[in-house]
């Protein structure tokens, strides 16, 4: 005979899956919550400065977030400065930057996965150690130089310098994604003839289009944002000066008017391009910085 199945108990519920169900729901909630509250604590200071910038110099006397007048008068003070030529600049140079480090960098992290060098992590953590000397230090050799040079108040005098500082983290990033693409896809691709160039730009190169895409982003970014050097090397030519260093020559007219206006309504425009691209591309940005993290 079989064992018999236990009669449950009159009165009796089983409330175990229930229970489950319930403790998970609070979970979801509590990290929806907390997501919330994260959100809201990064977003409000960019909410506050575009908000700012739409207030007139009175209201910028005893600062309430929604309270006015509103004008745009701020906007207006900064394209007259010729921010719009500061934009165009600061693009430039980011985009000159993104270029020449992107490529670079991509051949020196492919060469170090692929090719059969010795102390490759010796040779990769000597490639970090440039990101630890402060930038502070290389401007008065970097100002000597170009002014030797004759390239002081010119884009190179700041493209230079942006590419040397920004490749380290680049290889990196791109030598850890690298390292996730099967060595035998390149393989097939020159059975089937190819060369191992055509094989690194068709078949490589796609596979770390995340990597690739992660790694510009942070160059683009960093070169945008960049102000001591590019305070230091041209600061005064309106051709070459980028938005930082603009900005930062807000500071009022002869008779004290309060520059915390223009300052805002300048880090507006110059913020909203960089918000939305990475709200665009956070995922590709994402798998790019945590590509290798996990193997499976």
């Amino acid at each position: 005979m079989g064992a018999a199945t236990p009669t449950p108990v009159s009165g009796e519920v089983d409330t175990g899956p229930q229970q489950m169900k319930d403790y998970s729901t609070q979970i979801n909630i509590g990290k929806a919550v907390g997501l919330i509250i994260i959100f809201v604590w990064c977003l409000f200071p960019f909410v506050w400065m575009a908000v700012t910038s739409f207030k007139g110099e009175a209201a910028l006397v005893t600062p309430v977030l929604f309270e006015g007048p509103w004008t745009d008068a701020n906007y207006q003070q900064v394209f007259a400065e010729g921010f719009a030529l500061n934009l165009r600049n600061s693009l430039i140079v980011a985009g000159l930057t993104t270029v020449i480090a992107i490529p670079v960098a991509s051949f020196a992290a492919y060469a170090i996965v692929r090719l059969p060098l010795k102390h490759k992590f010796l040779l990769l953590a000597g490639t970090l150690v440039a990101t630890l000397f402060p930038p502070v230090s290389l401007v008065p050799p970097l100002f000597t130089l170009f002014r030797n040079l004759g390239l002081l108040e010119t884009f190179p005098s700041m493209v230079v310098p942006y590419v040397s500082l920004t490749l380290p983290l680049s290889i990196f990033i791109l030598t850890t994604f690298f390292g996730t693409i099967p060595k035998d896809m390149e393989e097939a691709a020159r059975v089937d003839g190819a060369t191992p160039w055509q094989a690194f730009y068709r078949v490589v190169v796609p596979l770390a289009a995340p990597g690739v895409f992660a790694a510009a982003i942070l160059v683009f970014v960093y070169a945008i944002n960049e102000f001591l050097i590019a305070f230091s090397l041209a600061p005064r030519n309106i051709n070459v000066q980028t938005v930082p260093v603009a900005i930062a020559g807000y500071t009022g007219s002869e008779a004290y008017v309060n520059p915390i206006g223009p300052i805002t309504a300048a880090s507006t425009l110059v913020s909203i391009p960089l918000i939305i691209v990475a709200l665009l591309f956070q995922r590709r940005i994402v798998s790019g910085l945590t590509a290798g993290g996990v193997k499976g």
